[in-house]
């Protein structure tokens, strides 16, 4: 009996220290993997991890997936990226915040390798659908009024924005021919702005806009740039261009404050004929102002446009009663004023 307690004794003992040995085994391989920084040495140890222990479904696991899958995202390798993510989504007890990285990576990889676009725009539907909830959780919270803040900043910039970038881009491409489509991708586009506020969903916006004017839907592109169209994200391109859209519409006033921002950015002779010929009119000081530095920049050219105007609106209209001296020293201190304006000795 003695003789049979002690054979099982050290049947378990060795037993239990063989499985001690596999989970310490397994543990330090984990750790390696994920504490590994150069992303192709990663991929092979997390891919070895998964090899030896992917059978067994330990707590580890899903972490090894998600680890796979932002790491084959970072190497571009969007194939991997779909094939790991997929599978650490099947496991329910996912953290929201690794599911709404792993959704857009998903989306990413869909979206890049054009392989089933409907399936990318269904992940930024997920991606988004749960940042909103996630930001009203925090908006609802007893959280410090600063951090919530935060919190909302840094969702909507890093994961709303490009979902919505991601949304426009699919619609652009299923329908570059489509007025209505492209309208649909430029309003996806204008939310990716509102979200994240850089350059970049500005550039997108009005590229998209562009197509939708081309297609001569002025007051569909007015309602989308009039949504990014303010003073401190406009460049002189997209000023021009708001510009001309107003103009086609009649409406001269906004005409004229665009390509007045268009001006301020870059001093050209066409701008400054345009402005002129608007607003002399109504404003024949304004009108010669712009005529002038038109004239300046053309290098003192009396053959050109601007000094046709120019002498028109001064010599037979504002100063038509004075005396030619007059009328010449006034001349000259119209012409200074723009060199002034221009920096122009």
């Amino acid at each position: 009996m003695n003789k049979k307690i002690t054979v099982t004794t050290i049947l378990f003992l060795v037993v239990s220290v063989f499985l001690f040995s596999s989970r310490k085994d397994r543990q330090e391989l984990y750790l390696k993997a994920v504490a590994e920084k150069d992303l192709a040495t990663k991929m092979t140890l997390l891919k070895e991890y998964e090899d030896k222990y992917g059978q067994k479904k330990d707590k580890f696991l899903r972490f090894i997936y998600l680890n796979l899958a932002d790491t084959a995202f970072k190497l571009k390798n969007y194939d991997e990226t779909i094939q790991y993510g997929e599978t650490a989504l099947e496991y329910a007890e996912m953290d929201p915040n690794n599911k709404i990285r792993m959704y857009l990576s998903l989306a990413n990889s869909y979206y890049l390798i054009q392989k089933d676009p409907d399936k990318a725009y269904r992940y930024t539907e997920l991606v988004i659908t749960l940042c909103n909830r996630m930001i009203d959780q925090n908006r609802k919270s007893d959280q410090d009024k600063e951090k919530v803040e935060k919190f909302i900043n840094n969702y909507r910039m890093y994961y709303v924005a490009p979902a919505y970038k991601i949304q426009a881009l699919i619609l652009f491409n299923k329908g570059k021919d489509n007025a209505e489509t492209i309208k649909n991708a430029a309003l996806k586009a204008v939310e990716a702005y509102k979200a994240g506020k850089t350059k970049s969903y500005v550039d997108m916006v009005f590229s998209l806009a562009v197509n939708l004017y081309k297609k001569n839907r002025l007051d569909d592109t007015l309602a989308i740039i009039d949504q990014v169209a303010d003073n401190k994200a406009m460049d002189q391109r997209y000023a021009d261009f708001v510009a001309t859209v107003y103009y086609r519409k009649g409406k001269k006033e906004k005409a004229v404050h665009y390509w007045e921002i268009s001006y301020t950015a870059k001093k050209k002779i066409k701008t400054a004929m345009k402005i002129g010929q608007l607003v002399n009119k109504l404003d024949i000081d304004k009108g010669i102002k712009y005529f002038a530095d038109a004239y300046v920049l053309s290098k003192l050219d009396k053959g050109s446009d601007a000094y046709k105007y120019l002498e028109q609106l001064y010599f037979n209209k504002k100063a038509k009663d004075k005396s030619d001296e007059e009328k010449e020293t006034g001349f000259k201190e119209i012409i200074s004023a723009a060199k002034a304006r221009l920096g122009i000795q």
